[in-house]
């Protein structure tokens, strides 16, 4: 099967539509575990849905800005935690 392509993480003129997810400070951690959730079922997920959810993930609205290297930061954070159950 062919790898699928890689949706360029540092490249927002190459992103898909963009759309912003927003949420009162009251739902962030409903957003947290959310999140927590996909993590864990990482590796299950499609090689094309991983990078989707890559590039969303550095342009997803946020309370933190201007955080450099977001795209690399959050490649190497998955890696780092492939499918962590506690």
């Amino acid at each position: 099967m062919a790898e699928p392509a890689k949706i360029p993480l540092n490249n927002p003129a190459r992103l898909p539509e963009r759309k912003t997810f927003k949420y009162p400070s009251e739902d962030e951690t409903f957003v947290r575990r959310l999140g927590s959730a996909v993590l864990v079922h990482w590796n299950a997920l499609p090689a094309d849905i991983r990078q989707k959810i890559l590039a969303e993930a550095v342009n997803v609205w946020d309370r933190e800005y201007n955080i450099p290297q977001l795209g690399p930061k959050l490649e190497a954070f998955v890696k780092r935690h492939p499918g962590r159950l506690s």
